[in-house]
């Protein structure tokens, strides 16, 4: 009995979704190898510290690289899903991914700037609050004010790396339509095709903030380039929200 419950959860999701791709093609295995060529750019992509100095001066980016790799496993985390949802491989899906995976690859280096930047300013900040007034920390300032940017610059870079969110997002949103328009082939629930709508409306509420970011910077240039940036905060409110309604919403639906 136990193994029949532990395969029953292998094959079905906890909202009774039933996986259609759980043996891994060609082309999901492209896409992991992808996803780890783009988290191994953001490692190599910084020096190799020369000195002991810089090695400590390198720990301070830690914080943008975490972010970066939360960004990218959660990329992953929502291909992956989808793959395992619907296991799909026409040639709409093929197109779409592909698309998804250049977008990927182009988008590593603004996202590792902006990040590394954000990340290193903060942990900067706070050592300094802490009373830090190390050879590290100097040589961290130092290289933090070479890189300070104008107005011009944080537009051009917020909108930058709103638009990779955007497109990476449009696709994940085309192929779960995509999916939902081959219900019938895909023999698609009732319950499945209401979860795949509730799919398809996530992602549109992330294209929405990606959209509302990349306006301000656009309608009142790099200075807000800040409240731009905070605009993502709303993602985990509005997913948070919408999930609590969705859960509502399908209980009133199936399982009354």
């Amino acid at each position: 009995m136990a193994k029949k419950f532990f395969v029953k959860r292998a094959e079905v999701s906890n909202e009774g979704f039933r996986y259609r791709g759980l043996t891994s093609t060609r082309l999901e295995n492209l896409t992991d190898a992808i996803f780890g060529f783009a988290i191994t750019l953001l490692v190599i992509a910084s020096q190799v510290p020369k000195t002991y100095v810089e090695l400590q001066a390198s720990m301070y980016s830690f914080i943008g690289f975490v972010f970066c790799i939360m960004l990218l496993l959660g990329l992953w985390n929502n291909h992956n899903s989808f793959f395992l949802h619907y296991g799909l491989q026409d040639k709409i899906t093929k197109t779409l991914n592909f698309l998804f995976l250049f977008v990927l690859l182009f988008y590593v280096y603004p996202l590792k700037y902006l990040f590394s930047y954000l990340g290193t300013s903060i942990y900067a900040r706070i050592m300094l609050s802490l009373g830090d007034n190390s050879e590290a920390l100097r040589l961290v300032i130092g290289d933090l004010q070479g890189a300070s940017m104008d107005s011009a610059q944080w537009k051009d870079l917020m909108i930058r790396f709103g638009l990779g969110l955007f497109f990476m997002y449009l696709f994940m949103f085309l192929m779960h339509l995509n999916a939902l328009k081959r219900k019938v082939a895909l023999e698609l629930s009732l319950r499945e095709v209401f979860i795949t709508k509730t799919f398809i409306q996530a992602f549109a509420i992330l294209i929405g903030i990606t959209i509302v970011s990349m306006l301000i910077v656009i309608l009142f240039g790099g200075e807000s380039a800040a409240i731009s940036g905070f605009a993502y905060l709303l993602v985990p409110v509005l997913l948070l929200t919408h999930r609590s309604y969705r859960n509502k919403k399908m209980k009133s639906l199936f399982d009354d």
